[in-house]
């Protein structure tokens, strides 16, 4: 089932608007008393005030100031912080170097030699009995 389509208005069925006429402010009358003149609110010396502001200013470029001083020193201290760690960079692999050099095979018979050792000439080796016990 269907339902009948809604039939649209037409302009000449639509009721009239009424136009209004526009309106025009009325004027304000003339004030009986006369206004009185605004007087300057006092709110303390403008002396005071622009040593106020003079002081505000001169801590604020004084803690500029400092804040940049604070930030050269930093960077300065950076920088000498960089140039120790290349340094010891450089030292610690001049001592690898002579780790490595002083714990190869060839130089530790060389120094045995200086001292007396030589390679055994007869090796035995000897099988001791197993034993239960674990040791200490």
């Amino acid at each position: 089932m269907s339902v009948p389509a809604r039939k649209l208005e037409t302009p000449s069925s639509l009721p009239p608007t009424r136009v209004r006429p526009s309106r025009t402010p009325a004027t304000r009358p003339p004030r009986a008393t006369p206004s009185r003149p605004h007087r300057r609110a006092r709110r303390g010396s403008p002396f005071a005030f622009w040593i106020l502001v003079a002081i505000v200013a001169g801590v604020l470029i004084i803690g500029i100031a400092s804040l940049s001083a604070m930030l050269v020193q930093t960077s300065f201290q950076g920088d000498d912080l960089r140039s120790q760690l290349g340094n010891l960079q450089q030292q610690h692999e001049v001592l690898r170097e002579r780790v490595a050099a002083a714990s190869s095979p060839q130089r530790i018979m060389e120094w045995a030699r200086e001292r007396g050792m030589r390679m055994p000439e007869n090796v035995e080796i000897l099988h001791l009995p197993a034993t239960d016990r674990e040791p200490a």
